[in-house]
């Protein structure tokens, strides 16, 4: 299946293994080729593939020590977060320094960034761990494969997934702990030979804790959210597959509207997300064609001082792409059509057209060559490209490399809100570059080493009280990841990972919320046949000064911190396993956003039972 089709391209991927998540637990080694979905236009082996992906699988999310997913990632070279709270508080991921504007997300397919936002962005604040399957992590420029906003790079989640094999499968979870913490999943997957269907359905509430920490800030902020995703196809014949994919967010979350409301923990926050995708492919002699049709919704509703002020969204898209081999070659090309308006009235479109050359001259080589070119209604043409090689001048060493050039349009926000918006703006450009080389080891172990670079011109920031305006300049991001994974024996491994990021305005002053330097090393142990254990350490240092509550201009101090994270798993049986797991194993005292809390020490206790 094709990129489009991931939902059902993933089914066949069910039993491979995690592949160079540097802070990803250790799995089973089993000699099957780990595939990206996303760092290409088709479906790629990781070793010959020239991008930057790191892809996670069900095993090591099921055995994380975090309650968060965003906050999991954070433990991946070139992955950092930031987050005003607890659970229901908006949440940021970072790649390689670059915020939520620059990095689409997709959630089984379904490009679920809000078009309503102050940025076309994804708040990460209603993911928590469990009914995940897969996720992946394309790191660097790819606007040649996914046009505006992607200059940072892509994350994809995937959530249902039907048997490999006929048959059916059922996961039940519950989970209780700190904060008066309650969450349940139901996942289900479904298998004929000739069909497949999976659905989940999760809930979540938290009393949570009081997000500010300041005089007059005392009341807890609680959350509840209810998500549900489905996917479902069928054969009809040995050439065709059509399939419907679903995805549904409802959720509530109390925040504290700060020191310029009258009540200042009066807010409350509602989410409501509807998103469906209608797919097919086919195969037509030499020719593998699919086309895509996807609709997204999203309704929020924020309540402060007893005014509400909504904000609601959409997003129609519509795609096409076939697929062909020419001896060496793998061509890909297609179109897509992308319609994003919110409730104001505002509406932009976008049309696009798009090319993709992957070569392998011989067996140690590949090289690939990306082209788009997107038409925005308001802004017209922009042109990306992106050209990769990997090398494997010996069977366990790979080299990589990447040019790239990319955009991100202003959002409709930046553009028309009426009190900052900025209708004379233009698209940000980028230009990246990266290099990167992989040493495997023959006991399983490997090594990493990726040096990137990125230049963003024409920066849309905003000032109080003009609103939005364009920085002339260049942004510079640039930096090191390391990471890697040691067996010390059979049943205990250590990963590590480092980044290393300096990114810079024009004015040389470094950019909020990004650490300059992000270490995160685990601890995996297999201690019984039955008992598993796992520790992560992360360490986050030089982060710039940041805003506080009652300050526009970044004057205040963020202290480095450490966290340690911990977990063990026990299956009772076969079939049922219980968790406990550790957040924040020795009550640090840390902030991340200057006057925002995190948690202190939290504990929760689970059980899993598959049959």
């Amino acid at each position: 299946m094709t990129r489009l089709l991931c939902g059902a391209s993933l089914f066949a991927l069910a039993t491979l293994p995690t592949v160079a998540p540097s802070a990803a637990r250790a799995q089973e080694t089993i000699d099957l080729e780990m595939i990206t979905v996303y760092a290409s236009q088709s479906d790629v082996a990781l070793e010959r593939t020239g991008a930057s992906v790191d892809v996670v699988e069900e095993e090591a999310l099921e055995a994380a020590p975090q309650t968060r997913l965003a906050d999991y990632l954070a433990t991946l070279p070139g992955v950092s977060v930031s987050s005003n709270g607890g659970m229901g508080a908006t949440t940021t991921v970072r790649l390689r320094g670059l915020a939520g504007a620059y990095v689409p997300v997709l959630i089984n397919g379904i490009d679920v960034t809000d078009p309503s936002g102050t940025q076309t962005s994804f708040d990460w604040s209603n993911l928590v761990m469990g009914d995940i399957a897969r996720v992946e992590v394309v790191k660097g420029s790819q606007s040649a494969l996914y046009g505006s906003e992607a200059i940072g790079g892509l994350i994809a989640i995937t959530t249902a997934r039907a048997p490999e094999e006929p048959g059916t499968s059922t996961t039940l979870r519950v989970e209780a702990g700190s904060h008066n913490t309650r969450r349940a999943g139901l996942s289900v997957g479904t298998a004929t030979e000739r069909s497949g269907l999976a659905f989940s359905l999760s809930r979540a509430t938290s009393d949570g804790f009081s997000a500010i920490e300041a005089p007059g800030y005392s009341e807890d902020d609680s959350y509840s959210g209810t998500q549900f995703t489905f996917d479902g196809y069928v054969d009809l014949t040995d050439t065709l597959r059509v399939g419907v994919a679903a995805y549904a967010l409802e959720a509530e979350a109390e925040y504290d509207a700060g020191a310029f409301a009258a009540a200042p923990e009066s807010g409350l926050a509602k989410t409501t997300t509807r998103a469906v995708r209608t797919y097919a492919a086919l195969t037509t002699g030499n020719v593998d064609h699919s086309l895509d049709l996807t609709r997204f919704r999203i309704d929020r509703d924020t309540t402060a001082d007893g005014a509400t002020t909504s904000f609601d969204g959409e997003r129609d898209a519509v795609a096409y792409k076939g697929t062909t081999q020419l001896g060496a070659t793998t061509l890909s090309f297609g179109a897509d059509w992308t319609r994003e308006d919110t409730e104001s009235g505002n509406e932009t479109t976008v049309s696009g057209l798009f090319a993709e050359a992957l070569y392998a001259p011989r067996d140690d080589l590949d090289l690939s060559l990306s082209l788009r070119h997107d038409n925005h209604s308001e802004f017209g043409g922009q042109t990306s490209a992106r050209a990769a090689l990997a090398w494997r001048p010996v069977t366990d060493l790979t080299l990589r490399a990447v040019l790239s050039n990319g955009f991100r349009a202003p959002s409709l926000y930046e553009l028309y809100e009426p009190t900052y918006g900025n209708a004379g703006l233009k698209p940000e450009t980028s230009r990246n570059a990266e290099l990167g080389v992989e040493k495997t080891f023959g006991n399983g172990a490997s090594a990493s080493a990726t040096l990137f670079y990125t230049e963003i011109e024409d920066l849309i920031g905003f000032t109080f009280p003009a609103g939005y305006v364009q920085t002339s300049g260049t942004t510079v991001t640039k930096g090191l990841e390391l990471s890697g994974r040691v067996p010390v024996s059979s049943r205990v491994t250590l990963t590590g990972a480092f980044t290393f990021t300096d990114s810079r305005d024009p004015g040389d002053d470094p950019r909020l919320r990004v650490p300059r330097y992000d270490l995160s090393v685990g601890v995996d142990a297999q201690v019984t046949d039955r008992l598993r254990t796992s520790l992560t350490v992360q360490h986050i240092a030089d982060l710039p000064d940041d805003y506080g509550l009652t300050s526009f201009t970044p004057d205040r101090d963020v202290k480095d911190y450490t966290l340690l994270n911990a977990s063990a798993n026990f299956a009772i049986t076969d079939n049922v396993s219980a968790y406990l797991r550790v957040e924040n194993l020795t009550d640090a005292d840390y902030q991340v956003i200057p006057d925002f809390q995190t948690s202190d020490r939290a504990a929760y206790f689970g059980v899993v039972a598959s049959f």
